[in-house]
């Protein structure tokens, strides 16, 4: 990302009134490290000139790891950077994260780790649940324990723009995901000291005792605002940004204003489509007020369409979690 995209995402946040008291920012995709530390020094400098006594800002870094070196954990303490590592479980389970030669990266990643946990940074590890890690939760469980992480959170192999999910033409894996998130909830119970983002999500419906509804920050237009290096955005989904595949770039932060996307055809017939699938899951699916129909992104990448139901996503990570850990305490209720 050039510092000119950069220093317009800025202006236009400011000058459109879109910020609120407080601004996550998320550097991610692909290898977000790999843009070296002078241009993040920089890029600090300029988010701070402009949003310093008008927001409280906080950056998040999700990486692989492999690039983590001891200046970067400095960096990452100077500025009280949060940072998430993205690791499947043991070496085998990580198999599939390899580095730009095609070489597998678990052992370079596991070399970061060290130095973030040498430099006690509270970091979190984020996990892709493929058909080799529900397969093996004990594997994958004594993973997490040795790994130093502060806190976890795992969703399932999905389809999405970029990729097809294996899990999609896998024998009984319901049962298999089912029997991994009940495993990993009796390694890391809600009174324990690793929180898990699924647990707390699945804690806090189960324990409302006003039935409410979720809307997730996917059908929130400029709520996940993602901007990609060369300045186009995306105002739904980050997922829905990927390469040369330009159908859901809603415009560019150096050609005009964020809103003036909202006025598009474009935004028109995908929000429009967006809103007939939220319908479809309000009206058939009973898992609706926990999700909210948050799966936009996989629903175009299974069906092709946004006005679609139930995907491989919502299937696991809702409906067989939430049923699996009903299951483990009988009345519904944790």
């Amino acid at each position: 990302m050039s510092t000119e995209v950069l220093d317009a995402t800025m202006k236009s946040l400011i000058n459109e009134d879109l910020l609120e008291e407080s601004l996550a920012i998320s550097w991610h995709g692909a290898e977000p490290l790999a843009a070296g530390l002078t241009w993040y020094h920089d890029a600090f400098a300029r988010v701070a000139k402009f949003l310093d006594e008008k927001v409280h800002v906080t950056h998040i870094f999700q990486t692989n790891g492999t690039l983590i070196t001891d200046d970067w954990c400095r960096f990452f303490i100077q500025h009280g950077a949060q940072v998430g590592v993205s690791m499947d479980g043991s070496e085998r389970q990580n198999a599939a994260r390899v580095n730009w030669a095609g070489r597998p990266a678990h052992r370079l990643a596991m070399r970061g780790i060290e130095r973030l946990n040498r430099h006690a940074i509270p970091w979190t590890l984020l996990s892709v649940v493929t058909h080799e890690t529900m397969s093996d939760p004990d594997a994958f469980i004594r993973f997490v324990r040795e790994s130093g992480c502060r806190s976890l959170g795992f969703k399932v192999e999905e389809t999405n723009v970029a990729h097809k999910s294996n899990l999609e033409e896998a024998a009984d894996v319901e049962r298999l995901y089912g029997a991994f998130a009940r495993a990993v909830w009796r390694a890391f119970p809600p009174e324990g000291p690793l929180p898990v983002r699924e647990f707390q999500d699945y804690i806090s419906a189960r324990r409302s005792t006003v039935k409410t509804q979720v809307l997730p920050v996917t059908l929130i237009p400029l709520r996940n605002l993602t901007v990609a290096i060369n300045g186009d955005f995306t105002i739904f989904s980050g997922e829905l940004l990927f390469r040369q595949d330009s159908r859901f770039v809603f415009g560019n932060v150096l050609t005009g204003p964020l809103t003036d996307s909202l006025k598009t055809d474009r935004f028109k017939a995908i929000s429009a489509e967006i809103l007939a699938g939220v319908r479809r899951c309000a009206a058939r699916c009973s898992y609706y007020s926990d999700c909210g129909s948050f799966y936009i992104s996989q629903k175009h990448a299974e069906t092709g369409s946004f006005d679609a139901e139930e995907t491989l996503a919502c299937r696991l990570e809702i409906k067989t979690l939430f049923r699996s850990l009903d299951t483990m305490f009988g009345d519904a209720t944790y």
